[in-house]
């Protein structure tokens, strides 16, 4: 008996060491993007397996996959598109139809032009004269708040337009409750839901509105009350990780890191408790004890892939035109970018992210030389001069911390913007390095995306 209870004792001690020692450290005791990323290769990969054994998954499951940068060629996405479209074509309902353009996208299709189909032109078409999109394609309704809520984010990662976005602003604004809450019945004024205000929040994002607007702050507000003091939040009264992923992917969306601030509660933050439903075989389950559960799995995949690569799920889905000719796109608080040859793309991640100072984009110094093919060893810093210099095929750029002279072949140029020293790293304006080496730049203010593209 004596012996058990020393053996036992030891055993303890072993697997505390092992813990702290990081050896058998579960997914849910790390934090952050380390946490994010080792469970969202591990949900993708139970996924990808669990095709390959029962067959076509859901469209989620694959918007969840190309979201968090898996390549979907091989996969049978086409097959799940085929018969999305389908049963939108039968069913006539707004979701079904946001959901076919989304997953469209995800599979590297089309959806201006898809069977013969232009699904962007049938959501437009169903905007109504209240600012909302109908409930159903066919036969209008404006009860359902989430219809609304997908079809704005469809067009907004297929880079379409909303007719009156005013309009559809207006009507979302108006279906918040008083404590700030959504629900996804618009007839009902008070039974708060989590779900459907981080749906709403996501809305609002790609509406224009932020983290200072009030509707944002309300439900934001809301979601903070809501959240329990482990982390996790609930829906008809249920802990669970649906829950838990469309809040961190609204905060995300208005520019709200959902892992900091009133987010960080004493028994955790939301992704700790997300993770806690994650299995061993890197599904998720819906209720704990319940087992892998796809839908769960996918939505949790979506929500990690926001949090790893600091974007919405919908801003990785879809694929620029080959004739654009893009060379690189960084979009502004993304921890990621992207890399394009000719029509493939490679989503890379960054430790920083680009950010907006005087109205001028900075791009960490290392991230915008690889974008631009520019090796390691052409990189290089002086401590004493506090300059950068970058080098490629007989070209060097250099700039100097603090000043708006920079150089190309020992020329000097005049930039109007001088690079910074921000927590320890180097930032440079993205147009002048870019341009510097010959490419072109677009910015899209609406995005803020810096696309920078060959110039011939």
């Amino acid at each position: 008996m004596l012996k058990q209870k020393i053996s036992g004792l030891a055993l303890a001690f072993l697997i505390l060491f092992l813990l702290i020692a990081g050896a058998v450290t579960p997914a849910w005791a790390l934090t952050g993007r380390d946490s994010a990323g080792k469970s969202l290769n591990n949900a993708a990969d139970y996924l990808l397996t669990r095709e390959k054994a029962r067959g076509i998954l859901s469209p989620w499951s694959y918007i969840a996959l190309a979201a968090s940068g898996r390549d979907l060629k091989g996969t049978l996405a086409g097959q799940a598109c085929e018969k999305m479209l389908a049963a939108a074509t039968a069913s006539g309902e707004m979701n079904d139809y946001a959901t076919l353009v989304l997953a469209v996208l995800a599979a590297g299709g089309n959806p201006y032009n898809y069977q013969g189909q232009n699904l962007i032109k049938k959501i437009q078409d169903a905007q109504l004269a209240s600012g909302k999109f109908a409930d159903n394609i066919a036969h209008g309704g404006e009860q359902l708040v989430n219809a609304h809520i997908w079809a704005v984010l469809a067009l907004h990662a297929a880079g379409a337009d909303i007719p009156d976005k005013s309009k559809a602003l207006s009507w979302l604004v108006a279906r918040q409750h008083a404590d700030g809450s959504f629900y996804w019945d618009a007839t009902d004024k008070e039974t708060p839901d989590v779900d459907s205000t981080g749906m709403a929040l996501m809305a609002l994002g790609a509406l224009g509105e932020k983290k200072d607007s009030p509707v944002v702050q309300k439900a934001v507000a809301y979601l903070e009350k809501a959240q329990k003091e482990n982390g996790s939040f609930e829906s008809w009264g249920a802990e669970n990780p649906e829950s838990c992923s469309m809040v961190i992917e609204g905060l995300i969306v208005v520019g709200i890191d959902p892992l900091q601030g009133n987010f960080n509660k004493a028994g955790g933050d939301v992704l700790t408790a997300l993770l806690r439903f994650q299995l061993p075989d890197g599904s998720f389950e819906h209720l704990r004890g319940t087992g892998s559960n796809e839908m769960a799995t996918s939505q949790a995949l979506m929500a990690l892939a926001s949090i790893y690569f600091g974007q919405p799920f919908y801003a990785r889905l879809a694929t620029p035109p080959a004739a654009t000719r893009y060379k690189a796109r960084f979009i502004v608080g993304a921890r990621s970018y992207t890399i394009f040859a000719g029509e493939k793309e490679e989503v890379k991640a960054m430790d920083a992210a680009p950010f907006i100072d005087n109205g001028r984009t900075y791009v960490p110094v290392r991230y915008l030389a690889y974008a631009l093919d520019v090796a390691s060893d052409g990189i290089s810093w002086d401590e004493k001069t506090a300059a950068v210099k970058l080098s490629k095929d007989g070209v060097t750029v250099t700039m100097v911390i603090g000043e708006e002279t920079g150089y190309v072949n020992s020329q000097a140029r005049s930039t109007g913007v001088a690079p910074l020293l921000r927590d320890g790293r180097t930032y440079l304006p993205a147009r002048f390095v870019a341009e510097a080496f010959g490419y072109q730049v677009d910015w899209d203010a609406t995005s803020q995306t810096v696309s920078i593209k060959n110039s011939n």
